[in-house]
């Protein structure tokens, strides 16, 4: 897999979520000796605890920035085939995703892999918003792919044609980047990876519903997109 995969990490002020990423990726299977590049710009103590718990891991920590630019910085560096973008906050429910969709993505001749999200701090609104997503996601699959960057598996090549994640939106990149596919090459795969409720928590649970209703009915406003304040997401 080494010589398949390199894995990009953004990553700003995840102290208290980071040692939980790596440690769920010592536990996934076949990924000896993958390259990883943690794209970091954080200001807290995230760089002690990455130090604390790579062992084990290829790891390097580079320097990142906002969203986009510490992904692309990440990519800049990868010379495999493929690239796998992960969020630092991200969580696994199985040892053997990242292996069962690097195979998924080769058996289906495939340029572009998502997955589901599911919430596992056990909070029953945001696993509701969370399935809700995932259902609605996978019917506009079909006409508009949309892998969410916390887990974005994509061939090199074709990252690379389509010039990256934009750097011109404060947010939704991942959603910018995902539509460039074509959705004939797109798969979510079944597996999840997991997120906690915090952003529902910090812009209100009806406040996170609006905001995601407003950028798909707007998602083709330009206008739009550029007065997002990205503050109240990230």
């Amino acid at each position: 897999m080494k010589d398949k995969l390199s894995i990009v990490v953004p990553c700003k002020n995840e102290e208290n979520y980071i040692a939980w990423l790596l440690d769920n990726l010592k536990m996934q299977e076949g990924i000896e000796g993958v390259r990883i590049y943690i794209a970091d710009a954080s200001t807290d103590s995230t760089r002690d605890v990455i130090k604390k718990n790579s062992n084990g891991l290829n790891l390097s920590v580079i320097n990142g920035g906002p969203v986009s630019t510490a992904k692309n910085n990440g990519a800049k560096l990868v010379t495999t085939p493929y690239i796998l973008f992960i969020d630092s906050d991200v969580r696994f429910f199985s040892k053997t995703v990242i292996k069962d969709t690097v195979k998924l993505l080769e058996e289906n001749n495939l340029d572009l892999i998502g997955l589901k999200i599911k919430c596992y701090d056990g909070s029953i609104r945001t696993a509701l918003g969370f399935a809700a997503f995932n259902f609605v996601n996978k019917i506009l699959s079909h006409w508009s792919p949309f892998a969410v960057g916390a887990y974005m598996l994509t061939r090199t090549d074709k990252f690379n044609e389509f010039g990256g994640f934009p750097d011109k939106y404060a947010t939704s990149e991942d959603f910018f980047l995902s539509k460039k596919y074509s959705p004939s090459k797109f798969m979510i795969a079944d597996h999840y990876f997991g997120q906690d409720s915090r952003r529902f928590k910090k812009m209100g649970y009806i406040g996170m519903c609006w905001y995601l209703i407003k950028n798909f009915l707007n998602r083709n406003n330009e206008e739009h997109w550029k007065r997002i304040d990205a503050k109240n997401y990230w």
